[in-house]
């Protein structure tokens, strides 16, 4: 069965930005931008327990621990991290940029990119577009940053300069429609548009044929991929027979929980993130419904295994190898060196899968570096990643990610998978670490 119907863009193709050449004039100001991005789907909860927050930083930059007597052969490489790891989405986000800290460490461990040390600076725009725009001029202008990894729902505030003064950028979590529409961004797993499908095939997985979506308030594109969701669940010959808003602040659920019950939902989306997801299931389950909650990406931590209602009525989907995984070669090296380097993110009840999508960047950039053989007589640059990354084509970075094929001149979208359940208050992998990929 074919599937090209499910995988409609949601904004029309723009073409790349034009590159502006290496030798702009300095200073030279970006085009403003004031639309804000949305996500067809959020991670938007309360705030963290101080323990994690600690572990956040508004602005750094790292000096690899593992480095020890690793030789460099040449200049180091700066990459930076912009990300909203403070505020609504912390619960989801903010342990994103110690994440990639730990593949720059273990990277640097083994004599760096290409013999080129990577030195990580990751910026905090706390959901101000105004600060992550200023904070891409610094990364840019300033620390001469090769790439930008995007775990920032304020991208379209930044994501003009970066593609004028030509530098890419390479993964980051998967809930950007930039990368749909901008030849500019380079994405690490699936991307949004195939996140409604993968929802509406996993109704179907588990024969929940009555869907509810319960979509986040933050986000006016929640409200807009509602639409998305009915016409795939259509496509499918399921029903969504129940549909309203949610916010993280709100002080109780019972009420959607009850009218989910009465509509007969038996398929429950809930497109908030993993703190308020488990607020939802609790308080359902007080109310004797238990559906089947499908949830992925971002919504999804190690500390639902243990959720009421969750604990045993779940099925997701992750954009990279679920972040449980520790079985094969990389997910061992990612399991090894997060203990290693980076133990408070192992340790956090929120870990999960966007931290996978981060170390799976890293992969991202280091694979294109070695495709374009970059920095061999020279620095590494951003012309040379570029270069490199139209050189992967389909490429799964030694299994941690889909297949990844990027072609110049037009976005890239992703439409593969990987299912996630719960059995036993342990999380499974149907089908492993093998990424599931429709025909489109």
């Amino acid at each position: 069965m074919a599937y090209y119907l499910y995988y409609p863009h949601l904004s029309p193709y723009r073409g790349g930005r034009g590159r502006r050449p290496p030798g702009r004039a300095a200073g030279e100001e970006a085009v403003p931008v004031n639309a804000r991005r949305s996500s067809a789907l959020t991670r938007f909860s309360g705030a963290l327990g101080a323990a994690v927050l600690a572990v956040t930083l508004a602005s750094c930059s790292s000096t690899p621990s593992g480095s020890g007597g690793a030789s460099f052969t040449g200049a180091p490489v700066s990459i930076g991290v912009i990300c909203s790891c403070t505020g609504a989405l912390a619960s989801s986000m903010a342990t994103s940029p110690q994440t990639y800290q730990a593949w720059a460490d273990e990277v640097d461990a083994h004599g760096g990119v290409n013999g080129h040390k990577v030195v990580v600076i990751s910026k905090n725009d706390a959901l101000n577009p105004g600060t992550a725009l200023a904070e891409a001029h610094e990364l840019i202008d300033t620390d001469h940053v090769v790439a930008l990894v995007d775990s920032s729902t304020e991208d379209t505030a930044w994501s003009s300069y970066a593609s004028q003064q030509g530098v890419p950028i390479v993964g980051g979590d998967a809930q950007s429609t930039l990368q749909l529409t901008d030849s500019d961004l380079y994405a690490a797993g699936e991307t949004i548009d195939g996140f409604f499908v993968t929802y509406a095939y996993a109704a179907k997985k588990v024969g929940a044929t009555n869907i509810g979506n319960l979509y986040c308030a933050e986000s006016p594109s929640c409200a807009q991929a509602v639409a998305l969701l009915r016409n795939t669940a259509k496509a499918l010959n399921l029903t969504v027979s129940y549909v309203t808003e949610i916010s993280a602040a709100q002080p109780s659920y019972t009420a959607a929980c009850l009218a989910a019950k009465q509509a007969g939902v038996t398929g429950l989306l809930v497109g908030e993130a993993v703190s308020t997801d488990q607020v939802v299931a609790q308080q359902c389950s007080a109310q004797g419904y238990f559906p089947y909650y499908i949830e992925g990406d971002g919504a999804i931590s190690k500390s639902f295994v243990n959720a009421p209602g969750l604990d045993q009525h779940f099925i997701g989907f992750e954009q990279d190898v679920p972040f449980f995984l520790t079985n094969t070669p990389g997910t061992k090296l990612m399991n090894d060196s997060l203990q290693k380097y980076a133990p408070s993110v192992l340790s956090s009840p929120n870990y999960g899968e966007e931290n996978t999508q981060m170390w799976v960047s890293g992969l991202l950039f280091q694979e294109a570096a070695k495709k374009a053989n970059a920095g061999k007589n020279g620095p590494i640059t951003s012309a040379q990643i570029v270069t490199g990354l139209h050189l992967i084509s389909n490429d799964t970075l030694g299994g941690m990610a889909p297949p990844l094929t990027f072609k110049a001149n037009q976005p890239n979208p992703v439409h593969c998978w990987f299912w996630v359940t719960i059995q036993n208050h342990k999380f499974t992998a149907p089908n492993g670490a093998t990424p599931i990929c429709p025909s489109s």
